[in-house]
């Protein structure tokens, strides 16, 4: 009986050593990763940023070692004209990890949409690499301006907007329908339409008119993503306004 437990032990040793060795990579294994598999890059309208991308390897080598880098054309929409990617990254002697500096620069960017920059690491065959790097790209107002959104629902007569959107403070107008106060900026228009911009920080009024008197386009303003009005096509008639900081 003593016997039996003993090889049923020894059994049970083993199993669980080829579980384990299974699960663990080889020390002398070439895997190469970058540091994460996504990222969100923002810096100012107008501006650039230089972005440190680290990259490891899974083992040291005693003589310096570079691999390649490409970006993924397919599942990328930045601009190609806005990035500068290294086409190799290098290992230096004795060290694991590399340093992949990535260049940005607002060309056809937009603080309103996110881009998509995608970085791999070239497959070479005695190579095994981890995920690409998905870098998320985008804009901050200049001078720490807030982004503000604008959607205006239509009724069937559009042509009967006006709206203007006044900085208090300063007694400004900083965005309206048209430059010249008067109604026809939407005529022919459907549906509705969305305005973004930045502005200032402040408190501001934003005033609706309709040139009918009955009301009937709506609108809802957020700020930087928060909710600030919200008009209804049927709450005023010939004019209305509201108040909002932010």
């Amino acid at each position: 009986m003593n016997k039996l437990r003993i090889l049923l032990y020894m059994c049970i040793a083993v199993f669980t050593l080829n579980s384990c060795t299974d699960e663990v990579e080889p020390q002398d294994t070439p895997y190469i990763t970058f540091e994460t598999s996504s990222m969100d890059i923002t810096f100012d309208q107008g501006g650039s940023v230089t972005q440190e991308v680290k990259v490891y390897a899974a083992n040291t080598s005693d003589q310096e070692r570079t691999v390649g880098i490409a970006v993924v054309g397919a599942s990328t929409d930045v601009d190609a004209a806005a990035y500068v990617v290294p086409t190799t990254v290098t290992f230096a002697a004795g060290s694991n990890v590399a340093v992949l500096n990535i260049d940005l620069t607002d060309v056809n960017m937009s603080p309103f949409a996110s881009q998509t920059l995608v970085v791999s690491i070239t497959n070479a065959p005695e190579i095994y690499t981890g995920e690409d790097l998905t870098i998320n790209v985008g804009l901050r107002c200049p001078n720490n301006g807030v982004k503000v959104k604008m959607v205006l629902g239509f009724d069937s007569w559009p042509e009967e907007v006006y709206w203007r959107l006044v900085d208090v403070n300063a007694g400004v107008i900083v965005l309206a329908s048209q430059a010249t106060p008067g109604y026809g900026a939407y005529a022919g228009m459907t549906g509705g339409v969305t305005i973004q911009e930045c502005v200032p920080s402040g408190d501001y009024q934003l005033q609706i008119y309709d040139g009918y008197g009955d009301g009937g386009t709506s609108y809802v303003v957020t700020a930087d993503g928060v909710q600030v009005a919200n008009v209804s096509a049927s709450s005023y008639g010939g004019s209305t306004s509201v108040d909002f900081s932010i």
